[in-house]
């Protein structure tokens, strides 16, 4: 569809013409697998955006919603793009009752913000987070020298994702492993579907859906449902203490038995990784060597648990061969796993025509397809970065 004037009026009537791009130069930054729209639209609020999404409707406009554009590059190229709609401005922390464990975001709230003022927000006595100078100067309401609270997700790209993007995509992570995926922490949301209604599902609390609970539907629908405009989610507390373990092998066969000793164990690690030495460089991989095969162990409880996980897997380590081990703790283990989740941004910083390959398969093959994904790189001299998601069936190809 050719740019229509009346229909740019009618947009900057809604959300302002400070809000509204129809510049090449503006419009070009919201271009999705070279398609580029004709406008593009930042709402404020949730009834902006209904009205824009009505708007759209009644003039039979393609629209494609966009957080940060972390996910753009996901799925099939759009064969027709008029109007993107940002909810870059939908930027609000609605409800933060940290008391009963939840929080009630709007979607372009960026991830690491909320992530950032969770941490020490642990029994605040208050609700809305309206004013954080305000907050931090309240008085905490509980005796546990480990404060805060955060939503047990590490997903790619989680410096630059906005939280609605990541529920939107059903992004998770490697702590996926023991803490579950978005639907087990989205307890609401509020969307606005194709003919521009406002629809509410869920709310805070655990049982608040008798029959189907429809708002799981919006995670990973990837924009396809209507455009995701708040979620409530359920938090958890910080744990006492986490840590990680990395060790190198030699061999696939090695490190494959030392990841299936843990899974045979009783342990319970947030993450177990595995990856060729390709990743060592891009991250805190405490000299690890040149050659060989990682696998990361994260494990984050309570300290007696998490010591007692620590000394077992190091000992699983030392008795299939491990050459090497390093060990993080604290800050260290955050920041190890930041760099790990952010592998892929950072490659795709580096290297724009970067082709990411993700593999799903059965839990018990995944040394197979590591080992076919490893011969195809080395045979095709391709230079490959391969990331195993060990007990999730999930494989990385970059």
């Amino acid at each position: 569809m050719v740019p229509n004037d009346s229909v740019i009026e009618a947009l900057k009537g809604i959300v302002g013409p400070d809000h509204v791009m129809s510049d090449p130069a503006g419009v070009s930054q919201y271009t999705v697998d070279e398609v580029t729209p004709w406008v593009a639209v930042l709402p404020a609020t949730v009834e902006d955006v209904s009205e824009v999404v009505r708007l759209a409707g009644k003039e039979k406009l393609a629209v494609v919603p966009w957080g940060f554009g972390t996910k753009m590059a996901k799925g099939n190229p759009p064969t027709r793009l008029d109007m993107v709609v940002c909810t870059e401005r939908l930027n609000r922390v609605v409800d933060m009752d940290t008391a009963n464990l939840t929080v009630t975001v709007q979607a372009g709230v960026p991830f690491r913000e909320v992530q950032a003022a969770l941490r020490g927000e642990e029994n605040r006595c208050y609700l809305p987070l309206e004013d954080p100078v305000t907050v931090s100067q309240q008085e905490i309401c509980s005796d546990r020298e480990n404060m805060g609270c955060f939503i047990p997700l590490l997903p790619p790209f989680s410096h630059s994702a906005s939280l609605g993007g990541i529920i939107a995509a059903n992004s998770s992570g490697p702590t996926r492993l023991l803490y579950g995926l978005p639907r087990d922490m989205v307890l609401g949301v509020r969307f606005v579907a194709p003919n521009g209604e406002i629809i509410g599902m869920g709310g805070k609390t655990v049982k608040n859906v008798s029959g189907y609970d429809v708002s799981k539907l919006m995670i990973g629908s990837q924009g396809t449902l209507g455009v995701l405009c708040e979620m409530t989610l359920r938090l958890l507390p910080l744990p006492e203490k986490v840590k990680t373990g990395l060790f190198l092998f030699k061999g696939l066969r090695e490190a494959s038995n030392f990841v299936n000793r843990i899974f045979e164990s009783p342990l319970l690690p947030a993450a177990v990784e595995l990856m060729n030495h390709k990743a060592f460089p891009l991250l805190p991989a405490g000299g690890m060597d040149k050659s060989g095969f990682g696998v990361a162990v994260a494990m984050e409880g309570v300290e007696e648990a998490v010591d007692r996980m620590a000394s077992e897997v190091k000992a699983m380590g030392s008795e299939f061969g491990a050459s090497k081990h390093a060990e993080f703790r604290a800050e260290d283990h955050r920041g190890f796993w930041d760099a790990y989740s952010n592998l892929p941004a950072v490659l795709c910083d580096r290297n724009p025509d970067l082709l990411s390959v993700r593999l799903n398969y059965p839990i018990s093959r995944y040394a197979e397809v590591f080992d076919y994904a490893q011969s195809l790189a080395s045979g095709n001299a391709l230079d490959a970065v391969l990331l195993c998601h060990a007990g999730r069936s999930v494989f990385w190809k970059n």
